[in-house]
């Protein structure tokens, strides 16, 4: 992946500075090419070959650049934070037992004026708390044994009742499970962004609150409403967060991502084969 985004970098440095240079020329040939005309034809002759090369190049390097690393650039720019993030956070919320932990939740969010219900049935599953405020949303599940298959199942199930039963296309939302005891497998889906739409208009975070422990796990170096939304109601601090709701140490997963990373290839992306979560 790094030699990937070395190669990357540089051919955006590139695109760039031609797309930079081509706008300055052309603001420039515009205000002059008038004397140019009237000095010498030959040379407007040559001014308006280099005017007609220069936009060919520039479409040539901005269209290599978007077929190579376009579809790319966001997916790797997520795994680079999930592997330089912090392993978890630190809640300051005194609670530690999962039912008070969600009360509190349910309280702080209808006290900063978000539509809150409890108990909402989506499908199969129910979540403890559901809180739209405009294009926020706030979505809170009790699992008392968290696993990989429980947040996909609920990430699934969220994604259905914001897009299909709410119509909800833009905006933040945020997947919050409270538990007593998060597993691994969990925990190395709590760093997960999942853009939804062509340009990424909606984007769901996943927050995993071991509350027992006063852990809580999610991608906390990616600056986002998300983020932000996670901090104030899942941990009850501001943005950005003191060091001392900090975790010091990285989690075994990242490790791993890290080490799976180095075989990406932009082939096997683009064909829809490469996995990382």
């Amino acid at each position: 992946m790094r030699e990937f985004r070395k190669k990357q970098k540089k051919l955006k440095k590139v695109m760039n500075f031609a797309v930079i240079f081509g706008a300055v020329f052309f603001l420039v040939y515009i205000g002059v090419s008038t004397y140019i005309a009237a000095a010498n034809a030959v040379a407007a002759t040559i001014c308006s070959y280099f005017c007609d090369f220069l936009v060919i190049a520039i479409l040539v390097i901005v269209f290599l650049y978007y077929s190579k690393y376009g579809k790319s650039d966001s997916f790797l720019t997520y795994i680079e934070y999930e592997i330089s993030d912090a392993g978890y956070y630190i809640t300051s919320k005194e609670e530690t037992d999962v039912n008070s932990y969600i009360n509190s939740m349910y309280e702080d969010l209808k006290n900063c004026s978000f539509s809150a219900g409890r108990n909402i049935n989506c499908g199969d599953f129910d979540f403890a708390v559901r809180a739209f405020k405009r294009k926020e949303f706030f979505y809170i599940a009790d699992i008392e044994d968290v696993n990989r298959n429980d947040v996909l199942a609920y990430l699934d199930t969220l994604i259905n009742d914001l897009t299909v039963k709410n119509l909800k296309r833009k905006g933040n939302a945020v997947l919050c499970i409270v538990t007593d005891n998060a597993q691994d497998d969990a925990i190395a889906l709590s760093k997960m962004i999942t853009p939804l739409g062509r340009k990424e208009q909606l984007k769901i975070a996943i927050c995993i609150v071991e509350a027992s422990s006063r852990k809580v796990y999610f991608l906390g170096n990616f600056e986002s409403k998300c983020k932000q939304l996670i901090a104030n109601f899942a941990m009850n601090c501001e943005v950005p967060i003191k060091e001392q709701y900090i975790g010091k140490e990285s989690l075994p997963f990242q490790a791993e991502l890290e080490e799976k990373m180095k075989s990406f290839n932009i082939k096997d992306f683009k064909n829809g084969n490469f996995f990382v979560h």
